[in-house]
């Protein structure tokens, strides 16, 4: 069970009262505090980790009923999906929800840990940045509950995870892509720095076949630099049978190129992309995609954190789910002497 830090606990270390701690964490003038006293009680202060309480949770063993939640690009229809998805848990039990978006900057991502403790919420759900491991080791210290969706935890072991398998992704859509006959793939992807997500592309790899040529292309995570990419991809290898993107929102920009190079999705060329962003399927399209089911994500990821906070866990969950492969008329079947 989480417990934070008391004025109490950090005026016993540094051995004083509550008052002096009061008066020194609060940085407060007009009072004659030692140098020496002023240092015993920071330094306190910042073993025990001790956190400003900002909110009414300053009530003595009361919970706030207040989840926190960070995600790293609130435009992306897979993230507000899965708090949409978890909102939709929690409310049922009278949880109120603090959702923020990191922009995937680590410093934002600090700070808003800490601002959330500051809160005292209950718990915390988090799709971390390249620094996340990091980040949240001040969540660990204090014992708050945490459970982390898609990307994990860079270097950690023993955390609660919930996820799709990435590397599956990338193989079902290139097993899919090697079946239909493709052999020659551009495979538009983004140098996240984060080894899970880097997995798409090798399961793509592994699934191809042995005389199959993979001409991997990586840009900014953005519609803009998904369309340039992909322009230039096609500029670079007009022999291509597909592309394969393995990131729905450079996919949004990446499938306008087709049109600037006249290129027909499905006969000219194939399309192959990781996610359900809902245009993939709208109006006219029909985009063979790999579903995340990221709304099942976002139930488990607060079924898990519920159950943390009710009765906690020893032993960290790890749950891996597997992405659904859906067909669609943007892949075309080609002929061995179209190849």
């Amino acid at each position: 069970m989480s417990r934070f830090v008391t004025l109490k606990d950090v005026a016993e270390k540094a051995g004083t009262t509550i008052g002096t701690v009061s008066y020194v964490l609060n940085d407060r003038k007009g009072r004659y505090i030692s140098d020496e006293l002023r240092k015993k009680v920071l330094e306190a202060a910042s073993e025990l980790h001790y956190i400003k309480c900002n909110g009414a949770s300053s009530l003595k063993g009361m919970d706030r009923k207040l989840i926190g939640i960070l995600i790293p690009q609130f435009e992306n229809q897979f993230f507000t999906r899965i708090c949409l998805a978890a909102e939709d848990v929690f409310v049922r039990y009278g949880y109120d929800l603090i959702i923020c978006d990191t922009f995937d900057d680590p410093a934002r991502e600090k700070d808003i840990i800490h601002r959330l403790l500051s809160q005292r919420v209950d718990g915390i759900i988090i799709t971390p940045t390249v620094k996340g491991a990091e980040n949240t080791r001040i969540v660990r210290d204090v014992g708050i509950n945490m459970v982390v969706v898609d990307r994990p935890l860079e270097g950690m072991e023993g955390y609660h995870w919930v996820t799709t398998d990435n590397y599956g992704c990338g193989f079902s859509g290139g097993e899919y892509l090697r079946e239909c006959g493709h052999r020659k793939i551009i495979y538009i992807g983004w140098k996240s720095g984060i080894a899970d997500l880097d997995a798409r592309e090798t399961g793509l790899r592994a699934a191809s076949s042995p005389d199959s040529e993979i001409y991997p292309y990586y840009a900014d995570f953005s519609p803009e630099a998904g369309f340039r990419i992909t322009v230039q991809a096609l500029d670079e290898h007009p022999d291509a049978t597909a592309v394969f993107f393995g990131f729905n929102i450079q996919a949004k920009g990446g499938v306008n190129a087709f049109r600037e190079k006249g290129l027909s999705i499905g006969k000219d060329i194939s399309v192959m992309l990781i996610g359900s962003p809902e245009w993939a399927n709208t109006g006219n399209n029909d985009f063979a995609h790999l579903d995340m089911e990221e709304l099942e994500l976002g139930r488990k990821a607060a079924a898990l954190l519920l159950e943390l906070i009710r009765n906690g866990s020893p032993e960290p969950n790890r749950v891996i789910q597997d992405c659904v492969l859906v067909e669609g008329s943007s892949v075309r079947k080609i002929q061995k002497e179209e190849r």
